[in-house]
């Protein structure tokens, strides 16, 4: 959001954008998945815009900083992660790229095909293979020397949230990508005097880093720092300072990279940005209750749950009048127990008009659930650019419907509002 960055005169000397190994809106979460035929499911253009959009964004922003992307990496091996979304937007912007894949995953590739070759059920190994041995630095490590190879199970090391699960071995790995077709694992059948194998820098989800993978991470940042500094202290390569290219990559324009930037106002529950405009409803909802449904209760939102709908709440956007504003929802987007809305903006104007009839208004249906099974928020667009949907004050409705036939449930749940300028010419 350009509103919400520091002015330019204070500008950092580096912004590292990491994106996550679960930035690919859930298609990577689909078990099983034809990847081959996947990759670029519906909606891949409007994530690659978003990446292009922040980009554009600091470029101009901040002329002398440096910015790099991480890019993350899963241990599902068929899940495509951000990193094939992004690294289009990198190679058009010319935006380094620090790769935790690649510093790990070939070798993690590596360490599967010998174990496949040693144990191709179990992917278990022998313990006198344990060749790389335990000393004041390096922790037992067999076939690869630590981190890289496999090294025993350390529980007192994971979060109690995750600890139920234990730690997770090569062979859960490969189950769980399904990319073995020609026999049956048998993961927790290890034969007697062999034993399972666990990477370090992996956590027991099977997605996430470690605190040794995160260690790790940190470490490639600084050598790439401490690279670059002795490069440019040798006097090799030269500095230049980053500037936009002459066209865009997926957008159209860059009127139209400026606008998606320029959100005036964000209001939310869960408290994103620094600065907190809260998400407050016009009156008393009706059947809507803000909290947080998730098991950590880290996740709030309004949320209504009943089957028979018609729970109803509204939300203000008050803005300069005489303007045009795109508004947004972002709701919560999952694969079970989800229903659908009518969202409608009503638009006034002026906040003294909201006692009389709307100028305008505009009403979109929207359905929280998708295939994916993956629970991440969605942010829908209600109103366009081309028609004037709210012009200075106005409010959004939500009304919830009765639950769709064959759905298991009927839960709504609203994370933020906000809204940005319309496009230029379209007022």
């Amino acid at each position: 959001l350009a509103s919400k960055l520091p002015l330019s005169s204070n500008e950092p000397d580096l912004i590292i954008l990491e994106f996550a190994v679960n930035d690919y809106e859930g298609q990577d979460h689909l078990h099983g998945i034809k990847y081959q035929a996947s990759v670029f499911f519906d909606g891949f253009m409007d994530i690659t815009l978003c990446s292009e959009v922040v980009i554009h964004s600091l470029l101009k922003r901040y002329k002398n900083t440096a910015i790099v992307f991480l890019e993350m990496q899963t241990a599902v091996l068929s899940r495509k992660t951000g990193a094939l979304l992004h690294m289009g937007v990198a190679t058009h912007y010319q935006i380094p790229v620090i790769s935790y894949a690649e510093t790990l995953f070939q070798i993690f590739n590596e360490l599967v095909r010998k174990l496949e070759r040693i144990d191709p059920i179990s992917y278990s190994f022998l313990p006198s293979e344990l060749v790389f041995s335990k000393d004041n630095n390096v922790t037992t490590s067999a076939l690869f020397p630590y981190p890289h190879g496999c090294s025993p199970c350390q529980p007192q090391h994971i979060l109690n949230t995750f600890r139920a699960g234990g730690c997770k071995s090569i062979c859960t790995f490969v189950e769980r990508s399904n990319i073995v077709k020609d026999r049956k694992l048998k993961c927790k059948d290890i034969q007697s005097g062999r034993r399972e194998c666990f990477v370090p820098y992996l956590a027991p989800d099977a997605v996430h880093p470690s605190a040794a993978g995160h260690g790790i991470v940190m470490d490639l940042l600084v050598h790439a720092l401490a690279s670059a500094q002795r490069s440019s202290c040798e006097g090799e390569g030269t500095l230049y300072k980053s500037e936009l290219p002459m066209t865009t990559f997926v957008a159209k324009t860059a009127t139209e990279l400026e606008v998606r930037s320029d959100f005036l106002v964000v209001h939310d529950v869960a408290r994103i940005f620094s600065r907190w405009d809260q998400l407050k409803p016009v009156g008393d909802p009706e059947g809507f209750t803000r909290y947080a449904d998730d098991s950590l209760k880290q996740r709030p939102g309004w949320i209504a749950t009943d089957p028979s709908g018609g729970n109803k709440i509204s939300f203000p956007i008050d803005l300069p009048p005489n303007e045009c504003y795109v508004i947004y929802v972002a709701i919560l987007k999952s694969y079970t127990g989800m229903g659908t809305m009518m969202i409608e903006v009503r638009d006034y104007g002026d906040k003294e008009r909201n006692s009389m009839p709307p100028k305008h208004s505009t009403r979109k249906k929207v359905d929280g659930l998708w295939k994916s099974p993956i629970s991440v928020w969605n942010d829908v667009q209600i109103t366009d650019d081309n028609v004037a949907g709210c012009t200075g004050y106005c409010e959004v409705d939500i009304t919830t419907d009765p639950t769709v036939s064959g759905r298991d449930g009927n839960k709504v749940k609203i994370l933020t509002v906000s809204a940005r300028r319309c496009s230029k010419g379209h007022h």
